[in-house]
């Protein structure tokens, strides 16, 4: 499964016009400044990816919910803005032409359309493959890795239950919670506390568990070495030339955690839904991961080579992904990136320009060479170096006065800076 493009109107902050975003096969990266769409975006795409589950019994669907319907002022009062439409159009390995699908809620109705020529289409995809599996009992079936992983998925902390497996269901396990991946429900755990018995008795394919370790590695250059000790994994780290000890996962830092994790949640869903292809299950996965705020505690110097990594890890899915950082967009390629922003832009591929162009040309942030103290410092102290300019009588003197106390008070942690301007003043 691979999304070329999708088309959002009156859905969450989108308005009555039409917009298409054509997204990269492999990578494609969000931006944009608060409230622009990006993780509006995202969640279309993940209504338009759930359209494969509809007729899936196993699987949670997702709909256009009441509350992301565009509101629109009218005299006091909020009206919702229909119709509301998010259609997409992608391939799959199996199907031989592109497919067009919609999920909308038309002016004159109160419910998302699940007519045949809406989704009729990828709901007999989904469908088709369901029934190879759980009737005909062939698990040699190409499914589509889906994941969405919010902003919130690092939250509210709590412990994750951990139970015991029998064997592989790879429907309830390999959907299960795809519409909100949050760390404490995730399930590579209990994968992999259950791996070597249940290979033993041949449940479980002979080379899944090297290939994830394996992605595991890949995603995350830092990661020296890393094992499984009663389901949980251990890691061994290096860091600006220093190796640490073999330590478990959560003795690591929030970025190496929460990262290795997903990593770990997303190969994992690879090998349940794709088992068969044993050694290669991973690599050659196809499918959508979607992921708000990818920088999320990831240090500026990972950023850089992080969209990279994921790519090689997982190099048969496409990941679309929101971000803040510039070192992040400087990593891309020109047509791996969606700029929300009213700003032009560069001409070329992001990769090819400084920190600084990413920041002041696409990301719309100006003067990033300096801090926001040392302009404010600099506005002041021109302002002050005006006043003082025209002092030609008591009256003007004694403005210049009354500025130089505000200027003190505001920068008093700042001496050479408050001497200046104190040696500016008439005598």
């Amino acid at each position: 499964m691979n999304i070329e493009r999708i088309t959002i109107r009156n859905f969450r902050n989108t308005g009555d016009e039409e917009r298409t975003y054509t997204l990269d096969p492999n990578f494609t990266v969000i931006i944009g400044i608060n409230g622009m769409g990006k993780s509006t975006i995202l969640h279309a795409l993940r209504i338009a990816c759930g359209s494969f589950f509809l007729a899936i019994p196993d699987v949670k669907n997702v709909h256009i919910r009441p509350d992301e319907i565009r509101q629109l002022s009218v005299k006091k009062l909020l009206e919702p803005q229909k119709p509301v439409k998010i259609e997409a159009e992608g391939t799959f390995p199996d199907v031989e032409h592109s497919v067009i699908w919609r999920r909308q809620i038309k002016a004159n109705s109160n419910t998302v359309s699940s007519t045949e020529a809406d989704v009729g289409i990828i709901r007999s995809i989904g469908k088709d493959k369901y029934d190879t599996v759980m009737k005909e009992g062939d698990d040699s079936v190409f499914l589509p890795v889906i994941a969405f992983f919010s902003i919130s998925r690092a939250a509210g902390g709590g412990i994750r239950h951990r139970h015991s497996r029998i064997g592989r269901q790879i429907f309830k396990e390999g959907y299960q919670d795809w519409s909100d991946m949050k760390f404490t429900n995730f399930k590579y755990e209990d994968w992999l506390s259950s791996y070597d018995i249940l290979k033993t008795h041949g449940k479980e394919y002979e080379h899944t568990k090297d290939a994830f370790f394996e992605a595991i590695i890949q995603a995350n250059r830092y990661i020296e070495e890393v094992v499984s000790i009663n389901g949980k994994l251990w890691l061994r780290v290096k860091m600006k030339d220093e190796i640490s000890d073999l330590l478990p996962l959560e003795l690591h830092s929030d970025g190496i955690r929460f990262f290795t994790e997903m990593v770990a949640e997303i190969a994992y869903r690879c090998i349940v839904l794709n088992g068969y292809l044993d050694a290669t299950a991973i690599i050659e996965s196809r499918g959508v991961v979607m992921i708000d705020e990818l920088d999320l505690h990831i240090h500026p110097e990972w950023q850089r080579h992080l969209v990279s990594d994921l790519k090689m890890a997982f190099p048969g899915i496409q990941f679309v992904a929101t971000t803040h950082s510039p070192f992040i967009v400087q990593s891309l390629e020109a047509n791996e990136l969606i700029n929300l922003d009213v700003t032009e832009g560069l001409d070329e591929a992001p990769n090819k320009y400084s920190i600084e162009d990413i920041s002041e040309f696409e990301m719309g942030v100006k003067n990033v060479e300096r801090s926001e103290r040392f302009l404010e410092m600099k506005r002041a102290a021109t302002e002050f170096f005006e006043l003082v300019k025209n002092t030609a009588d008591a009256t003007s003197i004694a403005k210049a006065k009354i500025k130089l106390d505000e200027l003190r008070l505001r920068y008093n942690n700042d001496p050479a800076y408050v001497a200046l301007l104190e040696s500016e003043l008439p005598k």
